[in-house]
């Protein structure tokens, strides 16, 4: 664990760690206020969960999406967050992960828990990259918190769709993904992983992971985000185009550098639907 106010590159142990086993827990280098600041924005813009009659991505349980359909809410890469995912600490990180000091920030994202929802087994990615997890209502197995196979980032996923589509057929799980009051099967080796809000998950993309069933009463709270290397063309947004001048402002050099605005590249193929999509009716201010 770090302690506040050092160097969050990872020990040699930590390091060891994450590429063995595919995660690390380390304790958030930036001061309490700035979580605080993050469930303050949710309560600033939060809406009744009933009226949340727009969200086809389930992301989202008291925060609306910006535009039916869209991934998107009010708060991704609002100040408060960004202020997070860009600080020095976490920049520091990320270049080191990465082996590479010029890496920019693809894309941050608000998920919400509903109660009674979860999320079934999967990997994200064949891609490599990190992915940084910051649970800032906090995550119990009771509300619902990430659930891990060690090591299961190297190699193939495979075995582990194979064991998991095998427990569902055994134990008469439907097909859909998506069914209310349902956690998925247990697996060999599976480990839940319970943060405070003043803890960050450190994840290699290709972990085997699912989502725990939120038995509570309230929704759990999570921003996530990841970085690319330079060499990556992996760009999901122009953040100068979605960013309001203010926010922009308010964000040292260091943390600009990281966002490559007003650099020459182009939109990753999978996010161009997307970009036009949501061009200029999605953006992001200080909250």
């Amino acid at each position: 664990m770090s302690k506040k106010g050092t160097s969050l590159k990872l020990s040699s142990s930590q390091l060891e760690a994450y590429q063995r086993e595919g995660y690390v827990i380390v304790d958030c280098p930036f001061p309490k206020t700035r979580t605080q600041d993050c469930q303050s924005a949710v309560e600033k813009v939060a809406i009744d969960p009933e009226s949340v009659t727009a969200d086809t991505r389930r992301n989202h349980y008291r925060l609306a999406p910006q535009i039916p359909g869209s991934y998107w809410c009010a708060l991704d890469h609002a100040l408060p967050y960004l202020k997070i995912m860009l600080h020095p600490e976490i920049l520091e990180m990320a270049r080191q992960l990465s082996g590479d000091d010029d890496v920019y920030l693809r894309n941050g994202g608000i998920n919400e828990l509903a109660p009674d929802h979860s999320f079934w087994w999967h990997r994200d990615s064949e891609m490599v990259y990190t992915e940084f997890m910051h649970y800032f209502s906090s995550a119990s197995v009771e509300q619902g918190c990430l659930r891990v196979i060690p090591g299961s980032h190297i190699g193939s996923a495979d075995r582990f769709k194979e064991e998991a589509e095998r427990r569902r057929r055994e134990q008469g799980y439907p097909e859909e993904y998506w069914v209310d009051g349902i956690a998925d099967v247990e697996l060999p080796g599976e480990v839940p992983l319970e943060v405070r809000p003043d803890q960050l998950i450190v994840r290699d993309s290709r972990i085997f992971h699912a989502t725990g069933l939120n038995t509570s009463r309230d929704g759990r709270s999570m921003s996530h985000w990841l970085f690319r290397d330079g060499a990556s063309n992996d760009h999901r947004f122009r953040f100068e185009d979605v960013l309001t001048d203010e926010l922009i402002e308010a964000l040292s050099p260091a943390q600009r550098d990281a966002l490559w605005l007003c650099r020459d590249f182009e939109i990753a193929e999978g996010y161009r639907e997307e970009r036009e999509r949501e061009d200029g009716k999605v953006a992001w201010g200080v909250v």
